[in-house]
């Protein structure tokens, strides 16, 4: 039985993003885990995301920054070479939920499945909400888990690239299609990532609702387009601190205005 740990490449795409890259790079490199290799595709920045990046150099096995299609054309760059076992995405402004959450994922641990994820917080204007991940059974018509929070077999990834012609939700496509192809799918019972709620897949423009009609086999309609968009142009207002203040005192463990209140799963 092989028992040596698995190698984890961790990757980071971003574009103009000097507001908050220097986080997530410091949540990266931060890792407990030794056996660890971080990615970071910059798309060319010019806002000083480089210079940051270059802060760390020394902490990353690669990166580069130069103009490119995109999200997942960078990813798909990324992992060209990517050497790990599994492939996590932790892209600008996203973070691990702690410095160990590698380790306490993969030390001494060997998995046969082709994705693991788990949990994650997700970040709004007003706190933060926890997201436990649905069966992958619900994934004919939603994302049964965060992207940020799951770690894919890298050798699928180099097999099976990103549909580029997705530019919201090729990871979607790509789940998706693993799923039905009778990929095999763990859940782990720890909290992997904390994700900004605001990214630009939570939009819902003309152009993102043809996506997710393409996606997701949707019939597109005018009164879906619009209650869509009502959803996603009030979700600031929804979770705003208020919202939170009452909901942390109502449902504590589901909702808090910091962090600090949510520690991680024990299995």
């Amino acid at each position: 039985m092989n028992t040596q740990p698995h190698k984890i490449t961790v990757v980071t795409v971003c574009y103009n993003a000097a507001q908050f890259i220097e986080k997530t790079l410091q949540s990266v490199v931060n890792q407990t885990y030794p056996d660890m290799e971080y990615i970071v595709i910059d798309g060319g920045s010019t806002d000083g995301t480089v210079d940051i990046i270059r802060k760390y150099s020394d902490r990353i096995t690669y990166w580069v920054s130069e103009p490119d299609g995109g999200i997942y054309q960078a990813m798909n760059k990324a992992v060209k070479h990517a050497t790990g076992d599994y492939v996590n995405f932790m892209n600008a402004g996203d973070v691990f939920f702690d410095n160990r959450v590698l380790e306490e994922v993969f030390a001494g641990k060997r998995y046969d499945e082709d994705v693991i994820y788990g949990s994650n917080l997700i970040h709004f204007s007003g706190g933060y909400k926890r997201f436990h991940p649905f069966k992958v059974d619900v994934i004919d018509h939603a994302m049964p888990f965060c992207h940020q929070s799951s770690f894919t077999r890298t050798s699928l990834l180099k097999e099976r690239p990103f549909n580029t012609e997705f530019r919201r939700l090729a990871d979607y496509v790509f789940f998706r299609k693993l799923y039905e192809d009778g990929g095999s799918f763990r859940r782990v019972s720890k909290y992997i990532s904390i994700y900004d709620a605001y990214g630009v897949s939570t939009e819902m423009t003309l152009d993102a609702y043809a996506e997710n009609c393409r996606a997701r086999h949707w019939k597109p309609t005018v009164k879906d387009f619009l209650r869509l968009w009502v959803w996603t142009k009030y979700r600031r207002m929804r979770y705003c601190k208020l919202r939170f203040l009452i909901s942390g005192r109502l449902k504590p463990q589901k909702y808090s205005l910091t962090r600090d209140r949510f520690h991680q799963l024990e299995d």
